[in-house]
């Protein structure tokens, strides 16, 4: 096992019934909890951790209060974290990666075997995003921006023929879902997901599951994607 293992389960260790109340209302359940192995923070770290990760996480006292949610390989190899803190209204997220030799995304292990299934895969940008997606489809992944690098899409053209951009609705989720069609459409089949808005507010994933809950988003995910003509 080595350190970034270890500080995964670690921090699994130090969830708390409160923790876990948190994940809850933003639609992560206790099945997805395990799955994606989310653990929790609060300035205390393990023994064995390396140097330059005790820095840049000044010893933990960069991390107080804060989920942690492993990055991984499609082998399942965790080469980075992203912290996000467990007040809503710290909205700031802080990622840490221990090498950019190949795509490490949230959620990218679990979905690696429905995508060559089904050779299909949807992206979201956050990972509270990814949450009631993968209970309608697990075959989603986070790229954790508005964008998929060539990095990414290199790695996408040997696993998959169709891509869903689920980005958020906001501009720059649309121009990251307007300029992948545009550079990759030959690449793939593309398709848009189009989220409604809620009154005047255009909202993303996580939100919409906020306001629906599962009974109204897995039916509306599942419909527009067996659409003979999907979103565009």
């Amino acid at each position: 096992m080595n350190w970034a293992q270890d500080l995964v389960s670690f921090s699994a260790s130090q969830l708390t019934s409160r923790e876990r109340e948190a994940l809850c209302a933003r639609g992560v359940t206790d099945d997805q909890i395990e799955m994606f192995q989310i653990g929790y923070l609060n300035k205390s770290l393990p023994e064995g951790l390396p140097e330059e990760f005790l820095k840049w996480s000044q010893n933990g006292e960069k991390l107080n209060d804060t989920f942690i949610f492993p990055l991984t390989t499609a082998l399942g190899d965790i080469k980075g974290f992203q912290f996000r803190s467990v007040k809503r209204d710290h909205s700031k997220y802080m990622d840490y990666f221990l090498g950019h030799c190949e795509p490490c995304l949230f959620g990218l292990h679990q979905a690696i075997k429905p995508m060559w299934e089904n050779r299909t895969v949807y992206l979201v940008e956050g990972v509270f995003d990814l949450f009631p997606i993968q209970r309608a489809v697990p075959f989603v992944i986070s790229t954790l921006t508005s964008r998929a690098s060539g990095q990414i899409v290199r790695f996408l053209r040997r696993v998959v023929t169709k891509v869903w951009l689920g980005y958020d609705m906001d501009d720059a989720g649309r121009k990251g879902c307007a300029e992948f069609k545009k550079r990759y459409g030959h690449s793939f089949e593309v398709y848009i997901m189009t989220y409604p808005k809620v009154g005047k507010k255009k909202v993303d994933p996580g939100e919409l599951w906020e306001l629906w809950g599962d009974t109204q988003m897995i039916p509306f995910i599942k419909s527009a994607m067996n659409k003979e003509n999907p979103f565009c």
